[in-house]
């Protein structure tokens, strides 16, 4: 009966905790994203291109 509450005292209410939308793991996780496909796509385009001028060079263009 100790564990009941009376009917004097008012419920105490728990702390619900705010729901993030973005946790600070996804944060990260968009940031580096962000800064390696830049990297990946300039990469990318300087490795076709090398190789762009060096099928030029063996058909002699």
């Amino acid at each position: 009966m100790d564990n009941e509450q009376q009917p004097g005292h008012p419920k105490v209410r728990t702390a619900k905790r705010s729901r993030r939308y973005f946790s600070r793991t996804r944060v990260i996780m968009l940031l580096l994203l962000l800064v390696a496909i830049p990297i990946f796509l300039a990469l990318a385009n300087k490795t076709v291109h090398e190789n762009a001028e060096a099928i030029r060079q063996a058909f002699g263009q």
